[in-house]
């Protein structure tokens, strides 16, 4: 883009928070300002966020690169605060896409029919099996099932994607649904119905606990009295991960597909065997 267009391109160097000032007042005069920025510093930026932009409703692009867990970039490039600080963040809208075209078709969205601030947030390195387009909708059903609903965003439904067929040999019938809006929280009809269907909810994602969007789901889906047999909402925690392989890290924090798949045959086999529920909420 800086070689096509240079005088449309500023490098601002390290200074995050002087970016998203200089794309407000951009904003302000009826440009559409894109900023290319990694999770981890577009938290130097909160005071701006609300300040400049929000506060306005300016439609103002952000294009957060390294979300998620990141390897051998070490802990303090892990991009998993973002979900949680950017949802506080009045009037923004924040995509997950899950693959290439995904992401071209959400930029498309943001760029042209977007009002107000708009973030996508995508993570570093490539996409996986799934590489289907986006159709525009915020919750997309990617499988049927009976028994649980396993539900995440971004990269994370290729772990799902997985799991599920792997729990279709062990007698556990999955239904995968996948969030493409993640901000504002669309739990809406899609999801509960797919709770009312199978009971159950197994919500993954590569972020810290606090404010995670599976708590805000949980959260809808209590409002709306969709009756559950158990909710289990598995994230990284309470504590930044380690450095470490972007698998290992999954590994570490109970996120590929393996560990969704034992996670999920054990408690469904332990609520055969006693009749009760015992998923419970939380990290793991």
């Amino acid at each position: 883009f800086a070689g096509q267009f240079p005088e449309r391109f500023f490098d601002v160097g390290i200074a995050e928070g002087h970016a998203v000032t200089m794309c407000a007042g951009m904003a302000k005069q009826g440009l559409v300002p894109v900023f290319a920025v990694y999770s981890t510093f577009l938290q130097r930026s909160y005071d701006m966020l609300l300040h400049d932009v929000a506060l306005q409703g300016l439609h103002v692009v952000f294009c957060v690169d390294r979300a998620g867990l990141v390897g051998a970039d070490g802990e303090t490039h892990q991009g998993v605060f973002d979900v949680g600080f950017l949802d506080t963040v009045p009037g923004m809208t924040v995509l997950a896409p899950a693959s290439y075209a995904e992401l071209e078709d959400m930029l498309t969205y943001a760029v042209q029919k977007c009002k107000g601030p708009v973030a996508i947030r995508y993570p570093r390195g490539g996409e996986g099996a799934y590489q289907s387009s986006w159709d525009g909708r915020p919750v997309t059903l990617l499988r049927q099932g009976s028994d649980v609903t396993l539900a995440g965003y971004g990269t994370q439904v290729n772990a799902l994607l997985e799991a599920a067929e792997a729990l279709e040999k062990e007698d556990v019938s999955a239904q995968v649904v996948k969030l493409n809006v993640i901000t504002p929280t669309p739990a809406g009809e899609l999801f509960l119905s797919s709770v009312e269907e199978t009971g159950a909810l197994w919500f993954y994602e590569e972020v810290m606990d606090a404010n995670c969007v599976g708590r805000r789901v949980a959260a809808e889906l209590a409002l709306g009295k969709a009756p559950t047999r158990y909710i289990a909402l598995r994230n990284l925690g309470t504590k930044v991960p380690p450095q470490g392989t972007v698998d290992q890290l999954r590994q570490m924090n109970n996120l590929d597909a393996e560990s969704i798949a034992r996670q999920v045959k054990e408690v469904e086999e332990l609520e055969k065997t006693s009749g009760c529920a015992s998923g419970g909420e939380g990290a793991g």
